[in-house]
């Protein structure tokens, strides 16, 4: 399985530029859609263009089970925005796109989660519930989260505006496998082996 999980993706993407540039990409910004701030999308897309990656655009929570089996199935790439966590996981396993997901990066294709999209990837996601909110027609009866690693990332550690919520997370949730990133770094997973790269 390839990941790249990170906090912040345009300041850290371009160290994994061999695997995006001139690639396919699916584009999932769905779970930025009911966040006031939103920057970090546009950011994304920029340096994504930067790359000359081609990139196709779909949100999960509108779009046809068909629509987004046969953009994943093209892609090279499948990457997550950031935004709220329990909204992106309530998609995912309401529209069978988790089970999408595990298909395409069984056949080794990349995922690239940023914030949100790299919390996702934890057996469970209930730890970050300071942090996002979850919304009221939230429809999962547990917090799962797709279990595709053994840890627990959390982003923007000790980075504005975040900085007391990432302490007091760390703190709470000392017994867990946390694995605190700030926005110039990024975990780079490659079948059994996971290491922190960071942007000088």
């Amino acid at each position: 399985m390839k990941l790249f999980l990170c906090s912040h993706f345009s300041s850290v993407g371009s160290l994994i530029k061999e695997e995006i540039e001139n690639k396919k990409v699916a584009f999932i910004p769905t779970a930025s859609l009911r966040e006031g701030y939103t920057g970090y999308v546009g950011s994304a897309r920029k340096l994504f263009k930067k790359l000359r990656a081609i990139v196709t655009e779909i949100d999960i929570s509108t779009e046809a089970y068909s629509t987004i089996q046969s953009v994943f199935e093209e892609a090279d790439v499948i990457y997550f925005t950031g935004g709220n966590s329990f909204f992106l996981m309530d998609q995912l396993r309401k529209t069978g796109t988790d089970g999408l997901l595990k298909k395409e990066l069984a056949n080794g294709k990349l995922m690239i989660g940023e914030s949100a999209g790299a919390i996702i990837c934890a057996p469970s996601i209930q730890y970050i519930e300071q942090m996002d909110e979850k919304p009221e027609d939230y429809s999962q009866e547990d917090d799962a989260g797709l279990d595709l690693i053994d840890f627990y990332v959390l982003p923007h550690y000790l980075t504005a505006p975040f900085k007391k919520v990432t302490e007091k997370i760390m703190t709470e949730f000392s017994d867990l496998n946390l694995y605190p990133i700030n926005n110039r770094q990024g975990i780079v997973i490659d079948g059994e082996d996971s290491k922190v790269i960071c942007k000088d």
